[in-house]
């Protein structure tokens, strides 16, 4: 496919007509618009300057507009798994977040009793296979959201995100070409106009893009309704004695769970406690601070415990997962497309890894390097994700109440770093296998999964694998693979594509000589590894004719 020529920062620059090349088709512009940019991403929350951030790592601009006027104030579901924080170091963020984060053990326990001081009923150890993992130079944090957010929030002003707070959007309407919005500042009530190349709605749970679009969602639904109670409280040495990071309380006064947001040097400790609700009966109104102040004490099991009440927000519970992820040029991540219970702390990390597979592929088809069905792809692979992941983390906030540890089944690990695509843009090697999945080192390094961490020394620097993925398709070739080289260079040139090759024993020493067995090669093969870090294609072994095996293979990848 020849290059449309098409710039990707700063692609519309008048507002009045004008004829412009985008996808290789001739569009007149006759409406003026205030304002025109590549994406515009409704909602900046977690999962939205996330998603900013990696497409401002491919280059691409994008315009954020949150309704709320400044970052998250809830501290939500803590944590971020080592496949997540492995998506930050990449970003740059990771050092941030290092600085401000809490203490993090993989031995915190969730324990069930009578209160915080009470008698004990059951203890477990806390899942944490996702964040502690020795396939992973980088291990999780249990940095909450409204520390986190300052911080992506920063990073994304950096990188020249724009950025509209205490906004909203009115309305929205889509062609062939693009989507064109009309948002409205909260403050002075001025509305702008707005056309961007695609929108993604990045705007939780109640989505209005997505009901506005009808987009109907399945699974179990409502699981129950709570009522979320932040406050402060001197009661972080009663969690270190249990050494916790959640428990459920049961006495006669109070039913619910109890959550530590440990502070640092952004601000105090925190803690929440939810318990559950009649929507139809009660609302946050019913919850003043006259009511809630001797719950937290029953939950805590000091009868006079000093507390600071922060705020009360209702939430629901839910597992829903939407039936489509696109519509047009439309394209839903995070909670706007998929819900689930908090148990595992998987909700924000899938909707970042929904947001890294979707940047890369905007921003080719921005390019010009491949067309629109690439964008199917992002559906394809993530829709049988989240119906996974809803399914399973759905299991394990059953079984975290009501089992003990030997008998909760499910791996987070697994979920989080170990699944499989089993079809989209990748080169499937074995279509009736259809296990999704693994701990990730069992892959092998089959298409369609995350590439293996593997150690490299380069020029005398140690880095990993993960220093190598995240703006381009890599190429790694084995030791005795160099007949690859020639081949991949003339695939470069005929797809006009940038493709860095780094040769295993030339570009990159292989510390504990992993690479080939990590990979599933011998060492004449070859590995073709996504921006966003999924193998794409791999040679167990020199090919007969590679120029004619890595055309087809790069034809398959991009639908070209």
């Amino acid at each position: 496919m020849k290059k449309s020529g098409m710039k990707v920062l700063n692609f519309y620059q008048l507002k009045f007509e004008r004829k412009v090349n985008i996808m290789n088709k001739k569009v007149d512009y006759f409406q003026p618009y205030d304002e025109t940019i590549p994406i515009l991403i409704i909602g900046g929350s977690l999962v939205g300057l996330s998603l900013s951030l990696l497409l401002a790592k491919q280059g691409v601009s994008s315009m954020v507009v949150e309704r709320h006027p400044d970052t998250a104030i809830h501290p939500r579901v803590a944590g971020l798994t080592s496949r997540t924080m492995e998506i930050f170091r990449v970003l740059g963020v990771e050092k941030d977040i290092r600085n401000v984060e809490p203490q993090f053990s993989k031995e915190s326990k969730v324990f069930q009793a009578e209160s915080l001081v009470g008698q004990l009923f059951n203890q477990t150890i806390e899942e944490m296979s996702a964040f502690f993992t020795d396939e992973s130079p980088v291990k999780g944090s249990c940095i909450a959201q409204d520390i986190l957010e300052p911080i992506l929030r920063k990073h994304a002003e950096q990188n020249g995100v724009d950025l509209r707070y205490n906004t909203e959007m009115i309305s929205f309407e889509q062609d062939q070409d693009g989507v064109s919005a009309i948002i409205r500042n909260k403050s002075d009530s001025t509305s702008r106009q707005i056309k961007a190349d695609f929108m993604i709605a990045a705007d939780g749970s109640k989505s209005g893009v997505r009901k506005q679009l009808d987009i109907e969602q399945h699974g179990a639904g409502t699981i129950m309704h709570n009522m979320s109670m932040v406050f402060e409280a001197d009661i972080a040495e009663l969690f270190a004695k249990r050494n916790a990071v959640m428990g459920f309380v049961r006495n006669e006064k109070v039913m619910g769970a109890l959550v530590s947001y440990p502070g640092t040097s952004v601000r105090p400790d925190l803690y929440r406690l939810d318990i559950w609700y009649d929507p139809k009966k009660e609302s946050v109104a019913d919850y003043p601070e006259s009511r809630c102040i001797p719950l937290i004490r029953a939950a805590v099991g000091i009868s006079d415990l000093q507390v600071n009440l922060k705020t009360v927000l209702s939430w629901e519970m839910a597992a829903r997962v939407s039936d489509c992820f696109q519509q047009g040029r439309i394209f839903l991540v995070g909670d706007s497309v998929r819900v689930q219970p908090p148990s595992g702390a998987l909700g924000g990390n899938t909707g970042i890894a929904e947001a890294q597979n979707l940047a890369w592929k905007l921003a080719a088809v921005l390019r010009g390097d491949t067309g629109l069905d690439l964008l199917k792809t992002y559906e394809s692979e993530r829709l049988p994700i989240a119906d996974l992941t809803v399914e399973q983390t759905t299991l394990l906030s059953q079984q975290r109440a009501t089992e003990d540890i030997d008998q909760i089944t499910v791996n987070t690990l697994m979920i989080n770093m170990g699944y499989r695509y089993l079809k989209g843009a990748f080169v499937t090697e074995d279509k009736q296998d259809t296990t999704q999945i693994k701990l990730p080192n069992q892959w092998k390094g089959l298409p369609g999964t995350r590439a293996p961490y593997v150690d490299f020394d380069k020029n005398g620097k140690q880095i990993s694998t993960l220093d190598l993925f995240g703006t381009l398709f890599v190429f790694l070739v084995s030791p005795k693979g160099m007949e690859w080289i020639p081949a991949i260079k003339e695939v470069e040139k005929r797809f006009n594509l940038s493709l860095p090759i780094y040769q295993i024993g030339s570009d990159l020493t292989d510390i504990d000589g992993r690479f080939c067995n990590s990979y599933g090669v011998d060492t004449t093969g070859a590995v073709l590894v996504r921006p966003d870090g999924i193998v794409a294609w791999r040679s167990s072994g020199m090919a007969d004719d590679p120029m004619q095996v890595l055309e087809r293979a790069v034809s398959s990848i991009l639908l070209r």
